[in-house]
C-alpha cells in the first residue's frame, strides 16, 4: 500500500499499514481526501468532529502527528485510545475490529514486487502505446467493477451471515426504570443453538459514552447519570441487532451540568429551588461553581423534565420561549437543545448562532441530519435576545418554527409513539421561561408551571 502520509518515508510496519489506511479513511468520511493539502483549520475540525462523534478530544497537534503534518525522526505511534477513537469515528467499535477487517501483510514482499516491476521497462510503438492505453482503461473499467461487486457481495454476505448467528438472540433489561442516577442491568441472551461469537457484541448506549464490548450470555451493567429515556443498541460485528429503552424519571424538573471535554462525570444541581428565578428556569455561575463546573470552559446545562405524558409523539405542538447563552468564556455560537422523547426514538433539534450553523444537528426519529454534511442553515438564529420555538408534527411531518416563521419541514417513518419527556439544554447559561406541549388529535396539554 502506498504511504499516503509520508511518502518519503518507507513503511515496514503492518501497523503503519493499517494506520495509514485509517487515516484515509477519516480523511474520505471528511470530504478531504487529499491529507497533504490540509490546513490547521482541517485538524481543528477534526478535532471537533471526533469530539462529537466519539466524545473522545483529541487535540489538533496529536492529529497533525498522526496524519504526519508534524515531521518527527521517527513515526509518530498513537495510544490505544486514540486508534479506538479514529476507528470508532469511521464505523469500527474499536482498532481491534478495523484490523481484523482490513487483514495485511508483510510490506517487504510488496517492495520486493515494487522493485522487480520496475526492472521490467520494454520498449514501445506509438501504436503499442495507443493499443495498451486502451486495454489499460479497459482493465481499469473490469477492475473497478470487479472491487465494487467484492465490496458489494462482502457486505451482502457479512449482513446475511449476522442475521444467520443472531437469529434468536434478544437484548434484555433487567432494570429499564429508575430514578437518577441509575445503574441498569443487560443481558445479551443467546438461543440454545448459537453458533456465533460470544465477544462479537457491543453496546452503544446512547448517553454520548464510548461504545463498548459486551459477551453474549453474561450479565453486564451501564450507569447512567441524566434523566431522560435512552435507546441503547446492540451490535454484532458492527452491524445493529436489537435497541430497547431505558429511562431514568423525575419528578418536576432537573438540572445537570456538563463540561465538554470531560466524559467521566455530570454536575447536577440539587436544590430545584435554585434553577427557579423570575418566572423561568436557569443556573447561575456561583450555582455552578458551587456543583463543581468550571465556567471558564465549554459547559452545557440540561434542563429534564422526564414524566410520562398523554400526549401522541407524531401529533403534537411544542412551544418554549428560551434565552441563549450571552458570549462568554467556551461559548461563541450560543447553543439551544430541543430534545423529545418517545417510547422507541427521539426527535432533536440543535439551534446556533447563524455563523456556527456547521455544528447544529437535526434528529426526527430515524433521520439524522449533520450541519457539516447538509446545509441545516435554516435552524441558525441568535437566540440570545431571546426568542420563541415551536415544533409541531402532524402525521409524522415535523415543521419547525423560529419567533412563528416556518424555517424547516421534513418527515420521517418510525413512530415515537407517546411522549416520555422533554430536554432543553443550553451551552452556557440560557434560561427557559415556559414550554407548553399540546396533543393535536386530544387537546391534552401539558403546561408546567415554571
Amino acid at each position: 500500500m502506498t504511504d499516503v502520509i509520508h511518502s518519503g518515508q518507507a513503511v515496514d510496519s503492518v501497523f503503519f499499514q493499517h494506520l495509514d489506511l485509517c487515516c484515509h479513511k477519516v480523511s474520505e468520511k471528511m470530504g478531504e481526501g487529499n491529507i497533504g493539502a490540509w490546513t490547521n483549520g482541517d485538524y481543528i475540525r477534526l478535532s471537533r468532529m471526533l469530539q462529537r462523534e466519539t466524545k473522545v478530544h483529541l487535540s489538533e497537534n496529536t492529529l497533525k502527528r498522526i496524519f504526519g503534518k508534524v515531521k518527527t525522526s521517527e513515526r509518530y505511534h498513537p495510544q490505544k485510545a486514540t486508534r479506538d477513537a479514529l476507528a470508532l469515528y469511521i464505523g469500527f467499535t474499536d482498532w481491534e475490529s478495523f484490523v481484523q477487517e482490513h487483514p495485511r501483510s508483510s510490506t517487504r514482499d510488496e517492495k520486493n514486487t515494487d522493485q522487480r516491476e520496475k526492472r521490467v521497462t520494454p520498449s514501445f510503438t506509438l501504436e503499442a502505446k495507443n493499443i495498451f492505453k486502451k486495454r489499460r482503461w479497459l482493465a481499469v473499467i473490469i477492475l473497478s467493477t470487479g472491487i465494487i461487486a467484492t465490496i458489494l457481495w462482502k457486505y451482502t454476505i457479512k449482513e446475511k451471515l449476522t442475521l444467520i448467528h443472531t437469529e434468536g438472540v434478544k437484548f434484555i433489561c433487567n432494570n429499564p426504570e429508575g430514578e437518577n442516577p441509575h445503574s441498569a442491568s443487560f443481558l445479551v441472551r443467546l438461543p440454545e443453538n448459537f453458533q456465533g461469537d460470544v465477544s462479537g457484541f457491543s453496546v452503544d448506549y446512547g448517553d454520548s459514552k464510548k461504545e463498548r464490548k459486551v459477551t453474549g450470555g453474561k450479565i453486564f451493567t451501564h450507569y447512567f447519570e441524566i434523566p431522560g429515556r435512552y435507546y441503547p443498541v446492540v451490535k454484532y460485528k458492527s452491524i445493529p441487532i436489537d435497541t430497547i429503552s431505558v429511562y431514568l424519571q423525575t419528578v418536576g424538573w432537573s438540572a445537570t451540568a456538563e463540561m465538554e471535554h470531560d466524559t467521566m462525570r455530570v454536575y447536577p444541581i440539587n436544590n430545584v429551588n435554585l434553577i427557579k428565578k423570575n418566572g423561568g428556569l436557569m443556573v447561575n455561575s456561583k450555582e455552578l461553581s458551587y456543583a463543581g463546573v468550571d465556567t471558564s470552559h465549554t459547559f452545557y446545562v440540561n434542563f429534564v423534565n422526564s414524566s410520562p405524558l398523554k400526549i401522541n409523539g407524531d401529533n403534537f405542538e411544542l412551544r418554549a420561549n428560551v434565552n441563549a447563552s450571552q458570549v462568554r468564556p467556551g461559548v461563541r455560537c450560543s447553543q439551544v437543545n430541543v430534545e423529545v422523547f418517545g417510547e422507541k426514538t427521539k426527535h432533536t433539534i440543535v439551534f446556533m448562532k447563524p455563523e456556527c450553523v456547521s455544528w447544529a444537528v437535526l434528529r426526527v426519529s430515524e433521520i439524522v441530519k449533520d450541519g457539516e454534511l447538509e446545509d441545516l442553515s435554516p435552524l441558525g438564529t441568535d437566540l440570545t435576545k431571546g426568542g420563541r420555538l415551536k415544533i409541531r408534527v402532524a402525521d409524522k411531518l415535523m415543521k419547525i418554527f423560529i419567533n412563528e416563521k416556518l424555517v424547516y419541514e421534513i418527515s420521517y417513518k418510525v413512530p415515537l409513539k407517546k411522549i416520555y419527556g422533554v430536554k432543553i439544554a443550553f451551552s452556557g447559561i440560557g434560561t427557559l421561561n415556559d414550554l407548553v406541549l399540546t396533543d393535536i388529535g386530544t387537546g391534552e396539554v401539558f403546561k408546567d408551571e415554571i
